[in-house]
C-alpha cells in the first residue's frame, strides 16, 4: 500500500489528509491513516493543538466516519489544547453523545466524556457545561458512558443543578442498579447540598470519584499551557478566584479544613457554589448566604472575599470559635506527642494562605504560636511557621522577640548552619511586611513605627555578624547571600517622611566585602550605591532629618570602597574621612613592604583595583580583550602588526601601549577603560559596582 511521503506533512496538511481519509473507505485510500494520526498526535504532544486544529479533530471524532476505532481513540487521548478550549467545541462534544445513526461509537463517546472531565477547568466559557447540565444528566441511562458521565457531573454540579426531579431520578437509578460506585459518588454530591432530603447513607469507594488524569497527561498539558501563556495574553486565568475551591476526591476523609458547602438551601437561595465569575459575584453579593463551614475561608479565595466584603459579628464569632477549638486540640496533641503531622500541616498551611490574603495574622493564631513555639522542633512545617511569623503585628520589637521570635531562633539554631539562611530570609520577609504596614498608616511621622524598624534592623545586623563570625573563612555562601538579600531590601525601602534610611553597621559591610566572590563584592557595592542614591533623592538639607554621624558613617564607607576599586588607594586611612576597612596602619605598611619585595610594580594601593583585584581580575582582563578587539575592528588596524597589551592594564601601561603602536584608550573618563569594564561586568550580572560608581564618581554621576 502506498504510504505517506518520507517528509512528515505539516499539521494543516495532515488534518486535510485525515478529513479525506475519514470520507474514504479503508480499501480505497492511498495514504496510511496511522501515519497521519501519528503526525497529528506528535504535534499535539509537543506543542498542543490551537483552537482551529482542536476543532477539526473534535468534529471528526464527534460523528460516525470511516476511521477505525483505534485511530479515533488515539486522537481523542491526544487532544492537548494549547489554549483555552472554546465553548463551541464543548457543545460539539456534548452533541456527539447519545443514541443516533450518525453518532460515534460508544467507546468514542466514553473517551470524549473523559476528555471533558480532563479539560473542564480550562474551558473558555466557564458556564458552558453548566448550561448543558440537563443534557448530560439525561444520558445517565446509557450504560456505556454512565461511569464517566457520573464523574463529570460530580465535578460540575452546583446547588442550582440539584432539582427535586433529578434527586428522584438518581434515587430510582440507585435502587435499580444497586451500589454502582460512580452513581453513588454523584448521589453523595447531591446529598451534600440537601442532606435533609436525601436520607440514609450513600456508600462510596475510591471508584466513586473521578480519577485524576494520569501524571504524564497533567505534566504535558501544564507545560503546553504555560508555553502558550508566554506568547498569548488570552491564556490568562479567567476564573481569578471567583469559584469555590474543589480539591477533588483524593483529599483525605479526615481533612481538617472542609470545602465550601451551603446547607439547608432552598430553591431561591443564592450561594457561593453558584458563583462562576466576578460579575456574578458582584451582582449577588448582598444576597449570598454564608456557607455552613466558614472556616473553609482558610483555603478558599472566594469565601475570603465574601467574608472581607460582608463583615458580620456572627461570622467572625463562628470563625474564632472554630480556630480556638481546633488550635487548642492541636497544641494539646503536640504536647502529648499524639498529634497527626498531616493534620497540623494542613491547618498551618491554611492559616498561612489566609494571612497572605489579609496581610495580617488572626489573634487566635497569635495565642497558639505563643504556646506552640517553645515546643516546636524547628524542622516540621518550618515554611508555614516562619511564613506566619512574618505577619506578626509589632508594637514593640523587644516584646515580640521575647514572646515569639526568640523561641523560633532557638528551634532553628538546633539544626546548625544549614538553617541560618532560612532564619535571615524570615527576617527579610518580616521587615518587608513591617515596611508595608508602616507605609499604609496615616501617621506619616510615627516614631513608634520607626523605632520598630530600627530595632528589627539592629537585631538582624547583630545576628548576621554573629553567624558570619561563627563560620570558617570563605564558607557559608548561602548565608552570605541571604544577608546581602536583607540589606538589598533595606537599602531600597526608604521613603521620605515615611520609611527612614537605616544604615547597616559598617564593620559588617567591610566583612562582607572581603568575601572571595565577585558576585558578593558586586552586591555589597550595589547596596552602598543604593544608600547613596537614597540620600541624594532625600529632601534637603539632610542634616535636618538625620544626625551628622549617620551621613559621616556612609561617607566613610563610600570613600573606602571608592579608594579600593577606583583610585588605587586601598586600605588608606584619612582622619574623619575613611577608616581603610579597619585595617591597622602597621598591617598595611607590612603588606606594602611584602608586595614590594616580590616585585617593584606590586603595591597594596593597587592590589584591590579593577585590573588587579583578585575577584575581578579575570573579568577585567576579558573586558580589555573585548575592548581591544572592538577598537582594532573599528579603526581597521592590521591584526598581525598591531601591538597587543599583555596586562594588567594601568594608566602607565596604556600610555606605553599607545607609543609602541597599540590602540589608544583612556584610563579615566566616560569613554575610558574603567567605564568599559564597569559596563562589561554589569552586562554579565555584576551590576552593583557600576551602580555604585555611577552614583558616586563626579564625572559619571547621574549617567546611565
Amino acid at each position: 500500500m502506498p504510504s505517506i511521503a518520507d517528509e512528515p506533512p505539516a499539521l494543516h496538511d495532515a488534518l486535510d489528509l485525515l478529513h479525506k481519509a475519514s470520507r474514504t473507505p479503508a480499501k480505497q485510500r492511498t495514504v496510511k491513516v496511522s501515519s497521519i494520526v501519528d503526525v497529528i498526535c506528535r504535534h499535539a504532544l509537543q506543542h498542543g493543538l490551537d483552537q482551529d486544529a482542536l476543532r477539526d479533530v473534535v468534529q471528526l471524532a464527534s460523528v460516525k466516519t470511516n476511521l477505525d476505532q483505534t485511530s479515533v481513540t488515539t486522537l481523542v487521548k491526544n487532544l492537548y489544547p494549547a489554549q483555552w478550549v472554546p465553548g463551541d467545541i464543548i457543545v460539539t462534544v456534548v452533541g456527539a453523545l447519545g443514541q443516533g445513526k450518525g453518532k460515534p461509537s460508544p467507546a468514542t463517546q466514553d473517551s470524549l466524556v473523559k476528555w471533558l472531565t480532563a479539560v473542564h477547568e480550562i474551558i473558555e466559557d466557564a458556564n458552558v457545561l453548566s448550561r448543558l447540565y440537563g443534557v448530560l444528566f439525561s444520558m445517565l441511562d446509557m450504560i456505556s458512558i454512565r461511569t464517566s458521565l457520573c464523574h463529570l457531573l460530580s465535578l460540575i454540579t452546583r446547588r442550582k443543578h440539584v432539582k427535586p426531579f433529578r434527586i428522584q431520578q438518581l434515587l430510582e437509578l440507585s435502587r435499580g442498579l444497586g451500589n454502582e460506585p460512580a452513581l453513588q459518588g454523584l448521589l453523595r454530591v447531591y446529598k451534600d447540598y440537601y442532606p435533609d432530603i436525601i436520607l440514609g447513607s450513600t456508600s462510596t469507594s475510591r471508584k466513586s470519584f473521578s480519577p485524576r488524569p494520569d501524571s504524564v497527561w497533567r505534566t504535558r498539558i501544564s507545560a503546553i499551557q504555560e508555553a502558550s501563556a508566554a506568547t498569548n495574553d488570552s491564556s490568562v486565568d479567567r476564573h481569578n478566584g471567583f469559584r469555590v475551591l474543589r480539591k477533588g476526591p483524593k483529599r483525605s476523609k479526615v481533612a481538617v479544613i472542609p470545602e465550601v458547602h451551603t446547607y439547608y438551601a432552598t430553591e431561591n437561595s443564592v450561594t457561593l457554589e453558584g458563583i462562576d465569575n466576578v460579575e456574578d459575584f458582584v451582582e449577588k453579593l448582598d444576597r449570598l448566604e454564608p456557607p455552613g463551614q466558614l472556616v473553609a475561608l482558610l483555603t478558599d479565595s472566594l469565601l475570603q472575599k465574601y467574608v472581607e466584603l460582608t463583615p458580620s459579628p456572627i461570622v467572625s464569632t463562628r470563625i474564632d470559635l472554630w480556630l480556638a477549638t481546633c488550635l487548642e486540640e492541636l497544641y494539646e496533641a503536640e504536647g502529648l506527642e499524639t498529634g497527626d503531622a498531616q493534620y497540623l500541616s494542613e491547618v498551618l498551611d491554611g492559616l498561612l494562605k489566609h494571612a497572605q490574603y489579609t496581610k495580617a495574622m488572626h489573634p487566635t493564631v497569635l495565642a497558639f504560636l505563643k504556646e506552640y513555639l517553645p515546643i516546636w522542633n524547628g524542622q516540621e512545617n518550618v515554611d508555614s511557621i516562619l511564613g506566619l511569623l512574618s505577619y506578626i503585628p509589632i508594637d514593640s520589637f523587644k516584646d515580640v522577640y521575647s514572646t515569639y521570635l526568640s523561641s523560633a531562633e532557638r528551634a532553628l539554631a538546633g539544626h546548625g548552619p544549614s538553617a541560618h539562611p532560612k532564619l535571615i530570609e524570615f527576617y527579610s520577609s518580616l521587615f518587608q511586611h513591617q515596611v508595608s504596614t508602616t507605609s499604609s498608616k496615616n501617621d506619616r511621622h510615627s516614631s513608634s513605627s520607626h523605632r520598630v524598624l530600627k530595632d528589627l534592623v539592629a537585631h538582624v545586623s547583630e545576628l548576621s555578624t554573629s553567624l558570619l563570625l561563627s563560620l570558617p573563612l570563605n564558607s557559608g555562601s548561602s548565608l552570605i547571600s541571604s544577608i546581602l538579600g536583607f540589606y538589598e531590601l533595606l537599602s531600597t525601602s526608604s521613603k521620605p517622611h515615611v520609611i527612614p534610611i537605616i544604615l547597616p553597621p559598617m564593620h559588617l559591610i567591610y566583612l562582607l566585602a572581603q568575601n572571595a566572590s565577585s558576585t558578593m563584592l558586586s552586591r555589597v557595592y550595589g547596596i552602598i550605591g543604593s544608600y547613596k542614591v537614597a540620600f541624594d533623592q532625600h529632601p534637603k538639607p539632610v542634616k535636618d532629618y538625620y544626625p551628622v554621624s549617620v551621613t559621616e558613617r556612609l561617607n566613610s564607607c563610600l570613600r573606602d570602597l571608592y579608594n579600593m576599586l577606583w583610585v588605587s588607594r586601598a586600605l588608606s586611612i584619612q582622619d574623619q574621612k575613611s577608616v581603610g576597612l579597619y585595617c591597622d596602619p602597621s598591617l598595611r605598611v607590612a603588606l606594602k613592604d611584602y608586595l614590594s619585595s616580590l616585585d617593584r610594580d606590586y603595591s597594596i594601593s593597587t592590589a584591590f583595583a579593577l585590573s588587579n583585584n583578585a575577584w575581578l581580575a579575570s573579568g577585567s582582563a576579558a573586558a580589555w580583550r573585548a575592548l581591544e578587539e572592538r577598537d582594532i575592528e573599528t579603526e581597521g588596524y592590521d591584526k598581525d602588526s598591531i601591538r597587543y597589551h599583555h596586562g594588567p592594564v594601568t594608566p602607565r601601561s596604556l600610555e606605553v601601549l599607545k607609543r609602541k603602536g597599540g590602540i589608544n584608550v583612556e584610563w579615566d573618563g566616560p569613554m575610558g577603560y574603567k567605564v568599559f569594564v564597569l559596563n562589561w561586568l554589569a552586562e554579565r550580572g555584576l551590576s552593583g559596582i557600576k551602580q555604585f560608581m555611577f552614583a558616586t564618581v563626579t564625572d559619571l554621576k547621574g549617567k546611565v
